[in-house]
């Protein structure tokens, strides 16, 4: 049953699809027949309605909302011959968590496996692609040169500034971190609030002055800033770009790997410049975003889907235009692994659709290869992307 398990899950997903041939339909039947438990299996799925309100309690993410939208994206691109598209649609994303939540389980139970060698003991306890899992709230204040975990977030209030000035010492600012695999929101001194992604740092003073509010992050963070008419305005430093908001929501992003620093406005009125303070301001109204080039310290506008840039604060990643190597960098950093491709060609290869952020890597993995021609593997610490071979 081992060997055969991937071949099984294989015609149960066409089965799903209603793509089975005459002869992988009466191999799957063959299939069922051979025990209660197969057969139990395979009527469960025949049950739709069931089956529906599976997926809709356990999927994070509805991709039929923007499915048009990406439709007419990958249309648009069309002028780019050389880019590979993979499309992930409702149905296959259906298909595929089924199969995770249903299938794999069952077929891993009723497996008879070999006893593993004592080399694959240890490497399976080392690092495998099962043992993944998404990231969680946590962060850590840096002081005097010590790192000092935080609680958990509060779901009403945050965490409290009162618990982050316990952790510190002298009137230096806060440093909070946000390490590989975390996730956290934190409530400042005058009620603004920062969800900060994985690998990403805020760092801004126990309390703020009597004329501006001043942070500096790195990574990426939303904000939601409280309007403050004594403490405004209020200043994001980011890099090389300053930000100026007069109370609003906008997602900054700009990891070391990024060329540029990208400010995504939901609601509100912000300006970006330079932050030696050269040029002039450039205004961002919502729905647009700001390109900041680091290197040549220029800014343009473009516009943007909102949802798309803030996926990863409502429980999805949500991939629009980007290319393989962008969202294995999102995915390395949210599940904490390091990865290496095996034909550099494939970090060009572009998706669009959309994932759960808080299901295992399997589930990532799994909607990945079956939306593009790509396999996952793991060789050491690292997971090999490379082609998906027949």
């Amino acid at each position: 049953m081992a060997d055969n398990s991937e071949r099984i899950i294989n015609l149960i997903y066409k089965y799903l699809l209603e793509t089975l041939s005459d002869a992988e339909r009466e191999e799957l039947e063959g299939w069922a027949d051979q025990s209660p438990t197969n057969r139990e299996l395979l009527s469960r799925l025949s049950d739709r309605e069931s089956l529906a309100d599976n997926y809709r309690k356990r999927m994070l993410v509805n991709p039929d909302k923007a499915r048009n939208e990406m439709r007419r994206r990958i249309e648009m691109n069309s002028r780019k011959p050389a880019a590979r598209y993979a499309y992930l649609s409702a149905l296959a994303v259906a298909a595929i968590i089924a199969l995770i939540l249903i299938v794999a389980p069952t077929l891993r139970k009723t497996a008879v496996t070999p006893e593993p060698s004592a080399d694959a003991i240890a490497q399976t306890d080392a690092f495998s692609i099962d043992s993944l899992d998404p990231g969680e709230t946590m962060a850590y204040v840096v002081s005097d040169g010590r790192r000092i975990p935080v609680g958990k977030v509060d779901n009403v209030n945050g965490i409290a500034i009162s618990e982050l000035k316990k952790s510190k010492h002298g009137t230096d600012p806060v440093v909070l971190v946000v390490p590989r695999g975390g996730e956290f929101m934190v409530m400042l001194d005058d009620s603004t609030k920062v969800w900060l992604n994985s690998s990403s740092t805020l760092t801004y003073p126990d309390n703020f002055s009597s004329t501006s509010r001043r942070v500096k992050v790195t990574g990426e963070a939303y904000f939601a800033v409280t309007k403050d008419v004594k403490h405004n305005p209020f200043f994001v430093e980011c890099d090389s770009q300053e930000i100026k908001v007069y109370g609003t929501e906008f997602n900054i992003r700009s990891y070391p790997e990024d060329e540029a620093v990208v400010t995504s406005l939901a609601k509100g009125s912000i300006s970006v410049r330079r932050a030696d303070g050269e040029g002039g301001e450039l205004f961002i109204s919502p729905g647009t975003q700001s390109v900041f080039n680091k290197k040549s310290l220029s800014a343009k506008v473009r516009n943007v889907n909102i949802e798309t840039v803030t996926g990863w604060r409502h429980g999805r990643f949500v991939f629009e235009d980007q290319t393989l190597l962008q969202i294995m960098n999102d995915l390395g950093r949210w599940y904490d692994f390091e990865f290496e491709f095996k034909d550099p060609k494939l970090k060009e290869m572009i998706f669009m659709g959309s994932i759960p952020r808080y299901a295992d890597f399997t589930t990532a993995m799994l909607i990945l290869e079956k939306s593009g021609d790509v396999s996952f593997k793991t060789i050491g610490n690292k997971i090999i992307v490379d082609h998906k071979h027949p």
